[in-house]
């Protein structure tokens, strides 16, 4: 039961990052029902993006340098 609460905040961390449509008590709710299903969908989104999961985390962020995390926004005007 308390699994399914952090396995919700990371699925919406993971739409955020990517840009994915849907997320709120959507996302709650598909993981307090069916947190399979949920984990399953995740699985799949991050290995069409290029992540292996069979490496761990720390391998695929060496790996995917510029995949791993979020670009730097530059703030304001340049010239």
């Amino acid at each position: 039961m308390k699994t399914c609460f952090y396995s919700c905040f990371y699925r919406s961390k993971l739409r955020k990052h990517y840009k994915l449509k849907g997320g709120g008590c959507g996302d709650c709710m598909l993981h307090f029902c069916c947190e399979t299903c949920a984990l399953t969908q995740e699985y799949r989104e991050l290995q069409n993006r290029g992540f292996d999961m069979s490496i761990g985390w720390h391998a695929n962020v060496e790996k995917n340098q510029g995949l791993a995390m979020a670009p730097v926004v530059e703030k304001g005007m340049s010239k």
